[in-house]
């Protein structure tokens, strides 16, 4: 309910006043503003943004897995590995646990020139900023000796302060 004009502050005072109730008015509303502005997690458009920056950031890990590999890049390489990784070998089903195993297998493998392998994406599934895999169809060779095998490469990631890491690298004998 509302004063009278005549019980109502005049001058300075009622203009005071006034201006301490819009004011207050504002910041009672402000958060409404905030949040309406704010992307949340429901947001379709900011979703599918950070969608596909995540995707783009996956297709570079993805990419970067075949380079290091190409280069031997043991540091490149365990640089993409979570410190849990599981690496399986379709030649022996040996069973590698955890980062520091990989790479001191990684070690003696890119030391080893001999070697070739290459990498066709048969698959690749990128859920949100969560995880991610990629099928590779491969060939390992060694030309001198007239060795090649054909290996489906599966490599799952997970997204961890804003990188993607190989969380599982299973090899198993392919379909080239």
């Amino acid at each position: 309910m509302r004063p009278s004009a005549s019980a109502r502050p005049t001058g300075r005072l009622g203009r005071t006043i006034a201006l301490l109730g819009l004011t207050a008015g504002l910041l009672a509303a402000a958060p409404a503003a905030v949040s309406a502005a704010t992307p949340g997690p429901d947001d379709t458009t900011t979703g599918d943004v950070a969608a596909r920056g995540c995707e783009r950031a996956f297709d570079r890990a993805v990419r970067a897995y075949v380079e290091t590999t190409a280069r031997r890049d043991l540091d490149g390489f365990a640089a993409l590995l979570h410190p849990d990784v599981t690496s399986v070998f379709a030649s022996d089903g040996e069973v590698l646990d955890g980062k520091r195993a990989t790479v001191d297998w990684l070690r003696g493998f890119f030391a080893d020139d001999s070697w070739t392998q290459s990498f066709s994406v048969a698959k690749q599934t990128v859920v949100g900023c969560r995880t991610g895999f990629v099928l590779f169809d491969s060939v390992y060779a060694v030309p001198a000796t007239g060795t090649r095998v054909p290996l489906l490469i599966g490599v799952s990631y997970t997204y961890q302060h804003g990188r993607w890491l190989v969380l599982q690298n299973q090899d198993s004998v392919g379909r080239i």
